[in-house]
């Protein structure tokens, strides 16, 4: 193949493109029919004996399975746009040409900038195109409540505040490094060492450590688990709602309780509240459509930034034979936050152009959405986003070390404008749903052979008919230690799973909140544990299921 000519920007240098795009043999893509997949080779010595069985099975990491990601897309990508073959379906008219070249060339244009600094919160098209993804995406996402039996007002406070029109679609992008990315930016943003940041019990447990990197005090919030077991299944004297600590009690935030301590009992709100409202990590759970709107009524009326992990929010398929109310998935937090204010008209900061990011008073409670293409594209793209209003934006663009650098990844936000554009992102994100379902079903089907182990993932399936994500949350009897299973489970079996404690930040936090008013659930969260279906190949997934079970049941005659 000839030497690709970079054009009159570099007219001395010219280069080859790597042999990976000069192949014109067929690339091998997986497809829902086509899903053969190659076994992964024994992984790693266990640390915690010295039997020399290794680790066969790993259901403990988060990852996709090599097979899965988007080699042929990528591919298919980056010939493109760099041999300036733009797809048919980009409006390339309001392009200006470069340096008087003519319209065929204008695509050279919309790569080649894109090797120089870009704007601080990422480029323009970069931007209409992701916001144009996530409506479509997610149009019709549920900002109402699916069910006329479900009483949605549970507080006075929540009732004088329930939006009644559609949200405003004045929604404000930022692009940024993936998810732990965008909450380094907020904390360095938006807080300050000492403030204090609420999250759930479980949670994702690499995120407190990014809080706790900023000085940050991580205090969990109030679960409904905690008051199942310390009322032994009765119910707390100011709920309103029902709970069994076997299955709707674990993860999920008890917000009425929330809003009763901070605006009755007086202790003060936290600083930020860090929550996965879909498909939560670990327990796949989903908050319903009348717990955002009192979550994101709470936030603004108490001056709490409420950030969001919507990573798993687009990676979401319908599940087979449930009586739901819905089968829609409730909207991302910033759609409910911009609802309320439109509705009550309420004034946000406004920031003019020069002004730092510290000299902007944040004491004005929001909902922020965090999210990127780790889940629905690849992890190595590292390319992510934040949507919030738009003073939290600017606020964003004038950080220092961002007007330094010109904004995040142009280059890769430029691959994925084209992903976008070409409609290939929507065709892959399509088969991936397709093959995560099959996973699921997969991974839940065996596990419900066993009485003894409670699948807690989808309990709340009666509301909305749809799972996602990468995980299955599963509950053993109350006097199982799931890391004692970890243990013998990879000794004997090879098989290895995220025990539940390591989801739990406050596992070693025995008296360190002794007047703090909710620190409960500790003892239940010790017998459930995590397990990804995504990492393994199908044969192996099957097979380290069922190697599961059988360390399981050897483990509970001991």
């Amino acid at each position: 193949m000839a030497p690709l000519r970079t054009g009159p920007l570099l007219p001395s240098l010219s280069f080859t493109l790597p042999a990976i795009l000069r192949s014109r043999q067929p690339t091998r893509s997986f497809s829902p029919k086509n899903t053969s997949m190659r076994k992964f080779p024994l992984q790693r010595m266990t640390s915690s004996s010295n039997d020399s069985r290794m680790i066969r099975y790993d259901l403990s990491r988060g990852h996709p399975n090599d097979e899965l990601l988007p080699i042929a897309e990528m591919q298919a990508i980056a010939s493109s746009f760099l041999n300036d073959v733009t797809p048919k379906t980009l409006a390339i008219d309001g392009i200006p040409p470069v340096h008087g070249s003519s319209k065929e060339n204008n695509s050279t244009r919309s790569w080649v900038r894109s090797l120089n600094y870009g704007p601080n919160a990422g480029n323009e098209r970069f931007l209409v195109g992701l916001q144009n993804f996530l409506n479509r995406r997610s149009e019709a996402d549920l900002l109402d409540d699916p069910s006329s039996n479900i009483d949605v007002v549970n507080s006075e406070t929540f009732a004088s505040k329930m939006p009644m029109e559609n949200d405003s679609n004045d929604q404000n992008l930022f692009i940024t490094g993936g998810v732990s990315h965008g909450l380094e930016l907020l904390c360095a943003t938006l807080t300050r060492p000492g403030d204090e940041v609420w999250v759930e019990r479980p949670t994702y447990f690499l995120a407190p450590k990014i809080f706790e990197s900023h000085g940050l005090v991580v205090k969990p919030l109030p679960m409904l688990s905690d008051n199942c077991i310390q009322n032994k299944n009765k119910m707390w004297s100011g709920a309103t709602t029902k709970c069994d600590a076997k299955s709707d009690g674990i993860g999920r935030i008890d917000i009425d309780r929330l809003i009763d301590i901070v605006e009755n009992q007086g202790v003060p709100p936290p600083k930020m509240i860090y929550i996965i409202p879909s498909y939560q990590n670990p327990t796949g759970r989903m908050m319903t459509v009348q717990e955002r709107w009192m979550l994101a009524s709470f936030a603004l009326s108490n001056n709490v930034i409420v950030v969001a992990d919507e990573v798993y929010h687009l990676l979401d398929w319908e599940l087979n034979g449930t009586d739901a109310h819905s089968s829609q998935r409730p909207a991302r937090m910033i759609r409910f936050h911009n609802s309320i204010v439109s509705k009550n008209k309420l004034d946000e900061p406004i920031i003019s152009e020069g002004v730092m990011e510290n000299e902007v008073d944040s004491n004005q409670g929001c909902c922020i959405s965090v999210s990127s293409f780790t889940k629905i594209f690849a992890p190595g793209i590292r390319l992510g986003w934040i949507e919030a209003p738009h003073y939290i934006i600017q606020k964003l663009i004038h950080r220092g070390y961002i007007n330094s650098q010109g904004g995040v990844a142009p280059f890769t936000g430029r691959m994925m404008t084209y992903a976008i554009e070409s409609g290939l992102l929507d065709k892959y994100l399509d088969r991936l749903k397709v093959e995560y379902r099959e996973r699921h079903q997969i991974i839940c089907s065996i596990l419900e052979e066993e009485p003894q182990i409670s699948l807690l993932t989808g309990s709340n399936s009666s509301f909305y008919n749809r799972a996602g994500g990468y995980f299955v949350w599963v509950q053993f009897p109350s006097d199982m230690d799931s890391l004692e299973l970890l243990r013998y489970s990879q000794e004997e079996y090879g098989v290895k799973f995220m025990p539940g404690i390591r989801c739990d930040p406050f596992a070693n936090a025995a008296g360190k909140f002794n007047d703090f008013p909710f620190t409960q659930t500790g003892s239940a969260i010790e017998s459930c544990a995590r397990l990804c279906f995504a990492d393994l190949s199908k044969d192996d997934l099957v097979k380290g299921t069922r190697k599961f079970l059988q360390a399981f049941r050897s483990f509970a005659k001991k």
